[in-house]
């Protein structure tokens, strides 16, 4: 087993285990909308390829080469671990910024995925998460997105950080956001 290539959900042998996957994350092919849903159980499957056929007549011929090469054993190992390495450096790059501005947000580092769930605070208080999200995205141009809609309040100042792109718009985003912090945090509302 290689370390860096972690199992699939399916090798730890539960019968009703589903595992779903797209090329828009792992292999950075969102554009091509191809995914996959798999499971030890073949009623399962039986019951979703049921339900895909009375949804979708076809993929395009070009989304089905692009991915068949993509998932060729000549492709994959290099894509995935070329985006892998991509997300941990990344992650490492988001670590710091957690760390150095931690009197303002905490998180649990991602072990796996591209999106990292951070929260922010000021003076023990959750912010508000959307007023955050906005005025980032006016302010800098990096775009964060709420973590509490629709979850409550337990959820209450957190947000959504997507670390899966070139790492020199990651190191330039995380520097928007420390001057934005620096200059514009003190003023956002917090949630009572």
């Amino acid at each position: 087993m290689d370390a860096d290539f972690p199992p699939s959900i399916l090798s730890l042998g539960y019968r009703n285990t589903i595992a779903t996957g797209s090329l828009s994350k792992a292999y950075s092919l969102a554009g091509i909308r191809v995914g996959w849903i798999a499971s030890r159980n073949p009623a399962i499957v039986e019951q979703c390829a049921s339900t895909r056929d009375y949804t979708t007549i076809a993929v395009s011929q070009l989304d089905q080469a692009v991915a068949t090469f993509a998932l060729s054993p000549a492709t994959i190992h290099s894509l995935l671990g070329r985006n892998i390495q991509l997300a941990k450096t990344n992650l490492d790059l988001l670590e710091r910024f957690v760390v150095k501005h931690d009197e303002y947000c905490s998180y649990v580092k991602p072990v796996a995925g591209t999106t990292a769930f951070v929260k922010f605070e000021r003076d023990g208080q959750p912010i508000d998460a959307e007023a955050f999200c906005k005025t980032l995205q006016e302010k800098t141009g990096v775009m964060f997105l709420p973590g509490d809609v629709g979850f409550g309040d337990e959820f209450k100042g957190y947000v959504r950080i997507g670390f899966a792109n070139r790492t020199e718009v990651v190191q330039k985003g995380l520097e928007e956001v420390r001057k934005f912090m620096r200059k514009e945090y003190d003023d956002l509302p917090v949630c009572e």
